[in-house]
């Protein structure tokens, strides 16, 4: 019981300095969400289509040099740094509701980058 106790604590701490531990705790960080979410009849979105869409989109054109406004709170001075960064998050964090936000600023500069 303290066992089961501890990793669930230790799966809450962003311990991500700590590059020994990392993959381990990512590991057992995510086994142990899928449980819970398994518990809570809860099954996570799946955003692998919408992060492939984006991906090719982003890999098939001309990324624009000047700052982009893609919603009230958000300006993108580095489109290409943005889309990485971006990129990066929402596929370490497929489906995550937290994360969310990630994948909507992508969806916004997909949708800006259309028109041009």
């Amino acid at each position: 019981m303290k066992n089961s106790y501890l990793k669930q604590h230790l799966t809450k701490c962003d311990l991500s300095f700590l590059p020994f531990v990392k993959s381990e705790i990512t590991e057992l960080k995510n086994q142990i969400e899928a449980e819970d979410a398994i518990l809570r009849n809860v099954v996570p979105e799946d955003w692998s289509d919408d992060i492939a869409e984006l991906d090719k989109r982003f890999n098939s054109i001309d990324l624009p040099n000047e700052s982009i406004k893609i919603n009230e709170c958000c300006i993108v001075n580095d489109c290409s740094l943005f889309i990485d960064g971006h990129l990066t998050v929402v596929k370490a964090n497929n489906g995550k509701d937290k994360f969310k936000p990630y994948l909507q600023r992508l969806q916004n500069l997909a949708e800006i980058t259309r028109g041009g």
